[in-house]
């Protein structure tokens, strides 16, 4: 170890940090992992390197369980594997180099030997074929280390058809299932999902194999034929219990051959059940027959959700009682019915993945929907001084790896902020890059086993998860054990990703890292990466309340337990004794702040009301997350906007106290999926003016704000809308603006995000880290 330098402290330069004597601290927008120095011959300069699509928690790993367990840190992965890269470099080659042993795939942390080249997964020395010595980048023979494979983390192979493949690729096969009950057109949503699909319609991801169907449902499914140059047919099933359905070859079609019929049909959707008065929906029975329709095929089911399904196959009936929903215990987080369980195992078996937009405030039952209790594997381990339960759960969406949008109040007349959101979600969705029938593998060095997955997909194996899409916007957490002590200095950890394009090519995505080993406790909290280490505990909560046993309070306690255990692991190793303070390391100086937000969040509070369809919604996010997203919906950030000028573009970043909040001021909270403009009653003519296009306060009655319109803007209005697109500028998805004034009903939606401020029912950010301290003094 006389090499390792970890950019972090060496034991004997430790930052530490008394937290009592930060009373608002400020995370920054940009929390990366500490950048590791690997020692030699690792310390390699690579082409390309993206740490956001595999991190660890722990950027130096313990060399025992020993050291892990008095460390008190989760050990973990955050995988982003098929996350949208700028510099991903793309290989097609006849022999993909493989380990013969571990069949790890050949990559920058190897060594070469002679001819040889020795794995750095196992430790096996294999052969290195003849064909390697040639670039295909450059097109000449020469050093193999050159290869681009050798140059760049991660990279994706074009996969030789004759290996990769146990049947011919699947074509893209898109099946959309519209709620039409009279809530669904009500709503107005039919016309937004219009309007989307026709602008994206031509920008599907596929070929000219590209396949197509649509399916309506209220107490009947209506299935429909399109034909070039004929009117839609439509075929109702009345009988939705027992489902006999036209031939497939009626409904399914090739959207290059039908996009007319297609477009044609669209665009009457509204129309032709604008007058339906049907109240009831048979959403299980639509679904088993979109399955039905591609199961010989594969492919994804978009499933659109405005009332609780109440009729047919997996009809269920309303178990919420409002009268609990502040209870310190929530109930009915589990499932009522095994149907949506066997459902999703015969997705996944099929490679169909179920995605669901819910629309509305309709109670639809997503805990059963979305979460049934289905148990795959039981593990049991312990982490924080208790035990945790992990139940694999199988649902419709989770193990099918789909998704779960949530559009809370949408009215597509009444709510133009969730009407923004879901049309932007929505363009993203159909129009992202999309993989199918993939398989994800994880590769450790000896010494490391995965100990149990978090995210929508099927586990097969201890190190395997099958997925039936794969998109670019999911993450999975994944926790590992630490079985045997190391004696390299460094391990190395893969993930593969083998998927088939929208083009019917099979293709290998492989993200590798390289981390150094230690011994010291204290070095090891140096380097731990708290936004991956906030990701994986959330997901750990998620499942915890969850499972058969699991409820609220438990992942409460556990997460509280997390942060106790890991200062008072860190108070330990630097051998402090000294009273009145509570030490950490200073790159960990934000767990605390994290973990009451996480207690704060829709998923986990108690104390006040909060809707179980909005607490389940909030759960299956965390699942999928990516970790730039998780840390602002758990901790936003917010902006003085009237702090700034020509001199000072740049909105100063304040705590999330109401402390910091003038009455004079404009204030903007950035949640990641929504921001919110707060306008003080104090607020100046001028600025009102400006950015609101009114003569004073009182004139502002408009919920949202148009930041493209210059009309009327004076310079420092520019200035604030020019700042705000600045930090949006690189989102795939825009965030609806919404306007909160002083004065209206809708503050408490600004106000319950303030973390640092003590609630009725919850510890202010100096009230946590007081208790923090009596809990580790108590140990």
């Amino acid at each position: 170890l006389g090499n390792l330098n970890l950019n972090v402290a060496s034991p004997a330069r430790t930052t530490v940090v008394d937290l009592l004597q930060e009373k608002h601290p400020i995370p920054s927008e940009c929390l990366e992992p500490p950048v590791v120095t690997l020692p030699r011959p690792y310390d390699i300069d690579l082409v390309s390197s993206d740490s956001s699509v595999l991190r660890c928690t722990l950027t130096a790993v313990p060399e025992s369980p020993t050291v892990l367990k008095k460390c008190r840190l989760p050990l973990g992965l955050i995988l982003h594997p098929f996350k949208d890269l700028k510099k991903l470099v793309m290989v097609e080659t006849s022999i993909i180099v493989r380990c013969r042993s571990c069949r790890a795939y050949i990559n920058p942390y190897v060594r070469f030997v002679d001819r040889n080249w020795n794995c750095n997964i196992c430790g096996r020395a294999n052969r290195l074929p003849d064909e390697f010595y040639y670039n295909p980048q450059t097109g000449k023979i020469g050093d193999p280390s050159l290869r681009p494979e050798i140059q760049n983390s991660s990279i994706e192979f074009i996969a030789p058809a004759h290996e990769y493949e146990n049947r011919p690729p699947q074509p893209a096969c898109y099946i959309f299932i519209l709620d039409v009950s009279a809530r669904a057109v009500q709503s107005g949503y039919l016309v937004m999902f219009r309007d989307v699909l026709l602008e994206s319609l031509r920008l599907l991801p596929g070929d000219n194999r590209t396949i197509i169907g649509f399916i309506a449902v209220d107490s009947f499914l209506h299935f429909f034929q399109l034909r070039e140059n004929l009117k839609p047919k439509e075929f109702v099933v009345s009988d939705v219990d027992d489902i006999v359905m036209p031939s497939k070859s009626f409904l399914l079609f090739y959207l290059d051959d039908s996009m007319d019929a297609v477009e044609s049909f669209l665009n009457d959707l509204p129309e032709r059940f604008a007058d339906n008065t049907d109240p009831k929906c048979a959403l299980g029975s639509a679904i088993t027959a979109g399955f039905e329709l591609i199961a010989t095929i594969g492919g994804r089911l978009t499933v659109f959700q405005t009332v609780l399904p109440d009729i047919g196959n997996g009809s269920l009936t309303s178990r919420e009682d409002p009268n609990l929903r502040a209870a310190k215990e929530v109930t009915n987080m589990n499932a009522a019915s095994d149907f949506y369980k066997n459902l999703a195992l015969k997705c996944t078996e099929r490679m169909i993945a179920v995605d669901l937009f819910v629309l509305g405030d309709a109670y639809v039952d997503l805990a059963t929907v979305c979460k049934c209790n289905f148990i795959k594997m039981l593990f049991l381990f312990f982490l924080n001084s208790i035990a945790y339960v992990i139940c694999f759960q199988g649902d419709v969406v989770t193990y099918s790896s789909g998704s779960v949008y949530y559009y809370p109040n949408f009215d597509a007349c009444s709510n133009p902020v969730e009407m923004e959101r879901f049309r932007s979600d929505f363009g993203r969705y159909l129009r992202r890059k999309i993989g199918f029938e993939a398989v994800m593998r994880i590769r450790l060095s000896y010494g490391l086993s995965v100990h149990s997955f978090f995210g929508n997909f099927f586990v097969c194996s201890s190190n395997m998860a099958k997925l039936s899409n794969v998109n670019p916007d999911s993450a999975f957490g994944v926790l590992l054990n630490l079985d045997d002590n190391i004696d390299q200095p460094v391990v190395c950890i893969q993930a593969a990703v083998l998927y088939s394009t929208c083009h019917g090519q099979r293709r290998i995505r492989v993200h590798t890292i390289c981390l150094p080993t230690s011994e010291s406790i204290l070095e090891i909290h140096n380097g731990a990466d708290l936004p991956a280490i906030i990701a994986l505990i959330s997901r750990m909560a998620v499942d915890r309340c969850l499972s058969q046993q699991g409820t609220i309070q438990m992942a409460r306690e556990a997460s509280i337990n997390a942060v106790v255990d890991c200062l008072y692991a860190f108070r330990s190793a630097s051998g402090s004794r000294e009273f009145g303070t509570l030490l950490c390391s200073r790159n960990m100086r934000l767990f605390p702040i994290f973990i009451l937000a996480l207690l704060k969040c829709k998923a986990f509070a108690h104390g006040y009301s909060i809707k179980l369809d909005h607490r389940i919604s909030a759960m299956l996010q965390f699942k999928i997350m990516p970790i730039s997203n998780m840390i602002l919906e758990l901790y936003p950030n917010l902006y003085a906007l009237h702090a700034i000028s020509e001199s000072n573009p740049v909105a100063p970043l304040l705590p999330l106290s109401f402390e910091k909040i003038d009455r004079h001021g404009l204030y903007l909270m950035d949640t990641g999926r929504y921001m919110y403009l707060y306008v003080g009653q104090g607020i100046s003519d001028t600025l009102c003016k400006s950015i609101f296009r009114v003569n004073s306060y009182k004139e502002i009655n408009s919920v949202t704000v148009d930041l493209e319109d210059e009309n009327g803007k004076n310079e420092q209005g520019m200035l604030i809308c020019n700042f705000i697109r600045s930090i949006t500028s690189d989102r795939l998805q825009k965030v609806p603006l919404r306007i909160i004034k002083e004065d209206s009903p809708s503050k408490e939606l600004f106000l319950t995000r303030l973390i640092d401020d003590r609630s009725e029912t919850s510890f202010s950010y100096v009230e946590f880290l007081n208790f923090l301290q009596k809990e580790i003094c108590g140990k």
